[in-house]
C-alpha cells in the first residue's frame, strides 16, 4: 500500500467549469433538461421570486403548519415513477383524426432532391432513366459528377454510349451546369444554356481557361487575335457564370447567435446587463423542501434520493449565479480596457492578453478562456465574440503597443486609398506604415493580408478588363 496525493476534480467543480463553457442558448437547454429530471427544481412564474417567498413569515409559517404536513402529502403521486424498480411506459392513445407529428414538419430540398424530382417529370425510356438516376446519386454538393462514365457503366452493366445519353439528360436539368466533370464543361454547360453558343466567351472558356486563371491577358489577346476590350467584355458575361452551381440548393443550418451580454452606455457610463431572455428561473420547490424537513416516516432509501436531488439542485443554482457573475466581472475588466473601441470603432482597438485579464481578476488564464468562448455581446460596435477583444499588440515607434486588429485596419485603409490602376506593393504599404510609426516587415503585411483576405498587388491591379 503507498500513500500519495492527488488532485480530484469534485462534481461541483465539473460542473461549474461546464457552465462556463455554455453560451446561452446551451445554458438553456441544460436548465430546461435539470427542470424536467430534477423534482426539487421549478420555474418561477412571470411576476413571482425566485425564492419562492412571496408570503411574510408569519403567513408562510401558517401555510406550512396547515397545509403541508408530511401525512397529507400525496407522496406516491410525486415520487412513484422515480422511485419504480423498472421503467414504467405511460399509456396514450392518439386521437384517430389527429394529424401525425410528421405532417407538421418541413425540410429544405436538397440539390439531389431538386435533381430527381426534376427526372421524374422527363418522359425517357426506363433504362436510360435508371441510369440518370445512377448519375445524379453521383453528383456532389457542388453539383459535379465525380465518377467517370466507365465506372458507370462497369457498375451497372451497360455500355458506354448509354451512360453518355443518360448523362446529357442529366445536364439538362436545373441549375445549368449540373452534372458536369469539370470546371471548363461546367462554365460551357452554362454559356450553350444561356445560347451564348459561337461567342467569344465560349472560345475563351474552350481554348484559353488556364490563360485565364493565370490573368495572362495579354496574351490570350494575342492568340485570339481580338482587343482588350473585346477580352474585357467576354470576361464579364463568365464573371456571371457560377464554377459551383449545386450550391445553391445546398443550404446549411442556420447558425443562431444570442448574445450573452449586452455592453449600453447609459448616462455616459458603460453598463453591463445579462441577457436573461429565454433562460428559466430557477428555484426550489417549496412542497419537496417541506416534505424534506417534515419527512421522518420516510424509509432511508427515499430519504437518501430526495436529500441527493436536493444537494444537486442546490448547487446547479449555485453554479449558475457563479457562472454569471464570473462572466459579469470578465465583461467589466473587458469594458474598462476597451472603452475607445466600444466608443470610436476597431482603430481603436488595444491590446490585451487573457492572461492580464486574469491576473487583475485573480483567476486561472483557463477560467477566462472558457467565459470567453463561444460567447457574444451586443455593442455599440455590433455583436462581436468576447474572445474578439483579446488581441497582441505590434510595438510603435513610441513605445506605446498598438493592437494587430488596429493594424489591419491601417493596412486596410491604405489599400482602399491605393491608385487602383498602381496598386501598392507590400514593401511600400509597410513603408507607409513606418511613417505612421508602426513597424512591421514585408512580411507582416503580406500575413495580415492574407488574415483579412485581400489579394495581393498584382491580383487588385484594376484593368480595362475588370
Amino acid at each position: 500500500m503507498t500513500l500519495s496525493q492527488r488532485l480530484v476534480m469534485t462534481p461541483s467543480l465539473l460542473q461549474k467549469i461546464e457552465l462556463l463553457t455554455l453560451n446561452q442558448l446551451e445554458l438553456s437547454e441544460l436548465m430546461t433538461q435539470e427542470l424536467i429530471k430534477n423534482p426539487f427544481l421549478e420555474e418561477v412564474p412571470d411576476g413571482g421570486d425566485v425564492d419562492g417567498n412571496r408570503d411574510g413569515p408569519q403567513e408562510q409559517e401558517a401555510d406550512e403548519k396547515k397545509d403541508d404536513s408530511f401525512d397529507d402529502f400525496d407522496y406516491e403521486y410525486f415520487f412513484g415513477e422515480y422511485l419504480a424498480p423498472s421503467y414504467q411506459v405511460r399509456e396514450y392513445e392518439p386521437a384517430e383524426d389527429r394529424p401525425t407529428f410528421e405532417v407538421f414538419l418541413s425540410s429544405t430540398a436538397s440539390l439531389i432532391d431538386h435533381l430527381n424530382w426534376q427526372l421524374n417529370l422527363l418522359e425517357i425510356p426506363e433504362a436510360i432513366h435508371e441510369i440518370a438516376d445512377y448519375i445524379v446519386g453521383n453528383i456532389n454538393e457542388d453539383g459535379y459528377l465525380r465518377i467517370s462514365v466507365e465506372e458507370i457503366a462497369g457498375s451497372l452493366g451497360v455500355e458506354e454510349e448509354e451512360v453518355e445519353n443518360a448523362l446529357e439528360v442529366v445536364q439538362t436539368l436545373d441549375p445549368l451546369g449540373v452534372g458536369a466533370r469539370d470546371l471548363q464543361e461546367c462554365l460551357l454547360l452554362q454559356i450553350r444554356g444561356l445560347g451564348l453558343q459561337d461567342t467569344l466567351a465560349e472560345r475563351l472558356v474552350e481554348e484559353h481557361l488556364t490563360l485565364i486563371e493565370k490573368k495572362k491577358y495579354k496574351e490570350i489577346t494575342r492568340l485570339a487575335g481580338c482587343e482588350l476590350s473585346e477580352i474585357g467584355e467576354a470576361l464579364k458575361t463568365l464573371r456571371r457564370l457560377s464554377p459551383r452551381p449545386g450550391q445553391q440548393y445546398n443550404n446549411r443550418d442556420p447558425v443562431y447567435i444570442r448574445p450573452d451580454v449586452h455592453i449600453c452606455k447609459v448616462d455616459g457610463e458603460y453598463q453591463i446587463m445579462m441577457n436573461d431572455d429565454g433562460l428559466p428561473q430557477l428555484r426550489l420547490n417549496r412542497a419537496y423542501r417541506r416534505l424534506l424537513l417534515e419527512g421522518s416516516n420516510v424509509s432511508k432509501d427515499t430519504k437518501s434520493y430526495i436529500k441527493e436531488r436536493f444537494r444537486s439542485a442546490l448547487e446547479l443554482i449555485r453554479s449558475i449565479d457563479q457562472r454569471q457573475k464570473t462572466i459579469y466581472r470578465v465583461c467589466k475588466a473587458i469594458v474598462a480596457r476597451q472603452g475607445e473601441f466600444l466608443e470610436k470603432g476597431r482603430l481603436h482597438m488595444k491590446p490585451m492578453l487573457i492572461k492580464d485579464i486574469a491576473s487583475e481578476l485573480e483567476v486561472h488564464p483557463s477560467t477566462i478562456s472558457r467565459v470567453v468562448a463561444n460567447k457574444y455581446s451586443h455593442t455599440a460596435q455590433g455583436v462581436i465574440e468576447l474572445r474578439k477583444f483579446f488581441t497582441v499588440g505590434v510595438e510603435s515607434s513610441d513605445g506605446e503597443n498598438v493592437s494587430t486588429v488596429h493594424v489591419k485596419e491601417k493596412i486596410r485603409k491604405i489599400i482602399d486609398e491605393e491608385d487602383a490602376e498602381k496598386p501598392l506593393s507590400d514593401q511600400r504599404i509597410s513603408k507607409a506604415l513606418s511613417s505612421e510609426g508602426i513597424h512591421i516587415t514585408r512580411r507582416t503585411v503580406a500575413k495580415y493580408r492574407d488574415q483579412m483576405r485581400i489579394p495581393g498587388s498584382r491580383e487588385r491591379k484594376t484593368t480595362l478588363l475588370q
